[in-house]
């Protein structure tokens, strides 16, 4: 294989430096010809927006209450969860697109997907920042797409908020009607029981009066077993002393006639008929006490039915009103935000498009440098080839010579 050496390049290169030359002025020449009277100036024009998730802001603050009853609320009217990149992935729709191209009157200019194509979207790092940059040739017509792009996208979020607001709160003043009827058929309810006869109320003051009463009984039948003791003690000790136990005793008669009649106590005699007394006291006191408690049992038992009873329908009341004050308190909420502007509460904009002096397009100076590099380079190309062929060529008659 033949060597070229590095002094043979060279010299190749200073041979044919006219060509090189003239290639890289031919390249220079024609870059300098398009940036500075082809390619016309592109002016760029940016909107700065700052995006913030509305639902989490709207959830933050409703944190209070009933927090299982409050979490089925909150999903039924829960707002789409808007991060920054879900922003940023609605500027460019459809829906947006076409809303500019009409507003601006860009139907021969622009399609929906040309249009979308010239729109630049950049997110700073670590920010809520969204940037909407787009490049004319027209300054303050670059200015004015690009602020209307943020507008329509501002107007479309909160139609989309506002659609999802109101179909909420259709749907929660449904419920909320019927738990209003489950309420007051709970009231009706608890109104019914509470009118029957009888109630835990009347029970429980007629139990009161039970207990005073058997509590007397007790005590009445206490005062009697102690005075049936002291009866038999005292009887024991009559007979235990028979000389002592009778007495004669001069009485007047009850006629009023004035005669005296001639009575014999018999102090055993008396004490039975007392200790007879006091027993059939006592079984009359046992046998009452024994029907106030039987009527106490079926009392407490009627009474712990009534309070049951009246407990379950007062928390069927207190279930019901809180759950329909809930949704009252839901449905009042959805109303606010539904007439509040939640496009501008969710995206502000930050700095709006303002025409610019200064074309961004085309770099005239990095096109010349640019060709200048490619012109050197396409210019040595064609001097090695241009050098490769003649040699291959000289070869060839050389040997037809021979």
């Amino acid at each position: 294989m033949e060597e070229i050496s590095l002094r043979e390049l060279i010299e190749i290169l200073i041979k044919r430096k006219k060509l090189i030359i003239l290639i890289t002025a031919f390249a220079v020449l024609a870059a300098s010809i398009l940036s500075f009277f082809v390619l016309s100036p592109q002016y760029e024009a940016k909107m700065i927006l700052m995006a913030s998730n509305l639902s989490e802001q709207i959830q933050n603050n409703d944190e209070n209450g009933n927090d299982n009853l409050n979490n089925v609320l909150d999903t039924i009217s829960q707002y789409p969860s808007m991060n920054l990149e879900t922003y940023r992935q609605q500027i460019k729709t459809p829906e947006v697109m076409q809303k500019t191209i009409e507003d601006l009157d860009l139907q021969e200019e622009y399609s929906v997907s040309s249009l979308a194509n010239s729109i630049t979207l950049e997110t700073v790092e670590n920010t809520e920042l969204i940037t909407i940059k787009m490049q004319h040739t027209n300054p303050e017509k670059a200015a004015k797409i690009v602020n209307k792009v943020g507008e329509n996208f501002i107007s479309i979020v909160e139609s989309n908020v506002k659609e999802k607001t109101n179909k909420a709160s259709q749907d929660i003043e449904k419920q909320m009607a019927i738990e209003k009827e489950k309420y007051d058929k709970a009231l009706l309810e608890q109104k019914e029981l509470l009118s029957q006869p009888r109630n835990a109320d009347e029970l429980q003051l007629e139990l009161g009066a039970k207990l005073k009463q058997i509590t007397n009984y007790k005590t009445q039948l206490n005062d009697l077993t102690i005075r049936k003791d002291e009866l038999e003690s005292a009887i024991a000790t009559a007979k235990s002393e028979p000389n002592r136990t009778n007495s004669l005793t001069i009485r007047q008669s009850s006629s009023g006639s004035g005669t005296m009649n001639l009575v014999l106590d018999d102090t055993e005699k008396a004490l039975k008929i007392n200790l007879a007394e006091v027993q059939a006291g006592i079984k009359s006191t046992t046998n009452k006490i024994a029907d106030m408690e039987e009527d106490i049992e079926n009392l407490r038992i009627e009474l712990q039915d009534k309070v049951h009873k009246e407990g379950l329908i007062e928390q069927k009341v207190d279930i019901a009103q809180t759950t329909y004050e809930a949704f009252v308190e839901k449905y009042e909420e959805l109303k606010v935000t539904g007439s509040t502007e939640i496009g501008e509460a969710s995206i502000s904009v930050i700095s709006s498009a303002h025409p610019s002096n200064n074309p961004v397009a085309p770099r005239k100076m990095l096109n010349i440098a640019i060709a200048l590099v490619l012109g050197v380079m396409v210019g040595v190309f064609i001097t090695f080839f241009v050098e490769y062929w003649q040699s291959t060529e000289d070869t060839k008659l050389n040997k037809e010579k021979i």
